[in-house]
């Protein structure tokens, strides 16, 4: 008795997986999707990624709508890169990182800050402390998310 075995279907299937596992692109991108679907209801909730609820902005406070959606640029400016083995999700507007972090404003060539508020009033100040509102990062959602796509992605590469 002789048993033959054709390996050819075997070779392909890994090949495929060596492929898929090489450049993982696809992958990446599913993941990036994820975090930018969180950023985005972060924006609506006006909660950061610890759950959090941002600190109300002055506009907010007295013309009324969201903190951060006044034209909503800084949402809509939400990018993801994706690489074969990375995923980076960001904003390059100049005041991302002021929403993100918070900042100090002081003048450069002057003693004081002079603007308007929200309803007209005239202000001079000599610093403005804009407060933390962070719109990227990960909370236990996103690494269930996350752990969900990855493992989806491999379930389909392997059927």
């Amino acid at each position: 008795m002789t048993l033959s075995l054709d390996a050819a279907p075997l070779d392909a299937a890994l090949g495929d997986a060596i492929r898929r596992a090489t450049d993982m692109t696809p992958l990446m991108r599913r993941i990036g999707n994820v975090l930018e679907t969180s950023v985005s209801e972060r924006f609506e909730q006006s909660k950061g990624p610890d759950g959090g609820p941002w600190p109300v902005s002055i506009r907010a406070r007295e013309e009324g709508g969201q903190t951060l959606i006044d034209s909503a640029r800084l949402r809509d400016s939400i990018v993801t890169e994706v690489e074969p083995r990375a995923v980076e999700i960001g904003s390059s507007l100049d005041y991302a990182a002021t929403h993100q972090f918070g900042a100090t404003i002081k003048p450069r060539d002057a003693k004081a800050l002079a603007f308007r508020l929200p309803g007209g009033q005239f202000v001079t100040v000599g610093q403005v402390e804009i407060p933390a509102r962070p719109f990227l990062g990960f909370d236990a959602r996103d690494e269930a998310d996350i752990g969900d796509t990855v493992e989806a992605y491999f379930r389909e590469a392997f059927q």
